[in-house]
């Protein structure tokens, strides 16, 4: 059950549950603009939207709600229901990634084109992949995977889906989710969506991802990666020692975060281009919701970039906006032979960086 807090009578008020068929929202016209405009809201990861729509499949009128891709370069589908999940919704979902699992990239990225082109902005195809590749962080990654992740969107789920789910997830290895989206009316009337992963579980979703992870890494792992991790496991541990921070272990990545006091607002050791042509230390801002936030955030500390040039003794640079809506403050150096000298430059800068800018960020407000 929700509660709302009434300030006035310091009391806990229940809200009532209710439908999005009695509120009148529909699965076009509202849960997939939202999802549209911020698709962290099914479960807070990071995707690109790459269509809405869309049905651009040989022989059939089909056409899936959403088509996103993540940071690792794997296609995600996204079915949308209002309501009641229905009987055969995992089906739908299963056809609708099969239809995808053979676009390439640039089938991916003309499919691209024509979503911006609803909107009025004007991408030429190559300017959509390079688009797409800058939001993949995935440095390994070759071209679009084969088998696409699917999420399920419901408020009610039959138990025909839920079995058929668990039995694609636990003896088949389909990345499927299902995401429950309740609705509830306030007792000022006002409407609240609280959205929650009902399959994996919480309780083993940590666990399915190391082991997933485990599995992607010992098909992917290259010498370039090992060397890569050593580096930054150098680099962490040389920080330690001047901060006295905990810090995890590197994951298999050309960057390498460090959590600040906002949520997903940190810092980040990163490896740039393709072949690397240079390394950062940086702040970001990569917060849901929308580019708004980000921007803002980030023009706050932006105003004391001239005190982080000067202790850096470095030249500070901004990009805001950054990629499709993230923003970030950083420095660059060219040289990227990951020894003993790039190790006691980053981490000495990242000191700097996280001295100066962590009692600005502990002063931002955040909604």
């Amino acid at each position: 059950m929700l509660y709302a807090y009434d300030k006035d009578s310091g009391t806990l008020l229940p809200c009532k549950p209710t439908e999005f068929k009695t509120q009148g929202f529909m699965e076009r016209f509202d849960m997939e603009k939202w999802v549209a405009a911020d698709p962290s809201v099914l479960t807070g990861e990071d995707l690109m939207v790459i269509t809405t729509e869309f049905g651009g499949f040989d022989k059939t009128n089909e056409r899936l709600d959403v088509l996103a891709i993540d940071t690792d370069g794997q296609l995600v589908v996204v079915e949308l229901k209002r309501d009641d999940s229905g009987k055969n919704v995992d089906l739908q979902a299963l056809k609708y990634a099969a239809y995808c699992s053979a676009m390439t990239l640039e089938e991916v990225a003309r499919v691209h084109v024509e979503y911006q082109s609803r909107s009025g902005i004007k991408l030429t195809t190559q300017e959509a992949e390079a688009s797409i590749r800058e939001f993949i962080a995935n440095e390994e990654f070759a071209g679009v995977s084969d088998t696409p992740r699917i999420m399920l969107v419901a408020r009610e789920y039959r138990n025909e889906v839920t079995a058929s789910v668990k039995w694609l997830r636990d003896k088949h290895g389909i990345d499927i989710t299902c995401i429950k989206w309740d609705v509830y009316e306030l007792p000022d009337g006002k409407v609240v969506v609280d959205t929650s992963t009902l399959i994996p579980q919480p309780e083993t979703r940590e666990f399915e991802i190391r082991v997933q992870n485990k599995e992607k890494t010992e098909r992917r792992l290259t010498p370039r990666v090992i060397a890569t991790n050593e580096f930054f496991a150098r680099c962490a541990a040389l920080l330690s020692e001047q901060t006295q921070g905990d810090y995890a272990a590197p994951r298999n990545q050309s960057y390498y975060q460090i959590p600040t006091s906002i949520p997903s607002v940190h810092y980040e050791w990163a490896f740039h281009g393709r072949p690397r042509s240079s390394m950062g230390v940086e702040l970001h801002f990569e917060r849901g919701g929308g580019f708004e936030k980000n921007r803002a955030l980030c023009a706050a500390c932006e105003e004391h970039v001239e005190t982080l040039q000067q202790t850096l003794g470095e030249t500070v640079l901004v990009s805001n906006p950054w990629g499709t809506r993230w923003a970030r403050i950083y420095i660059e150096r060219p040289e990227c032979e990951m020894d003993d000298d790039l190790a006691e430059w980053a981490v000495s800068k990242m000191v700097i960086m996280m001295k100066t800018m962590q009692p600005i960020l502990d002063g931002l407000p955040i909604e």
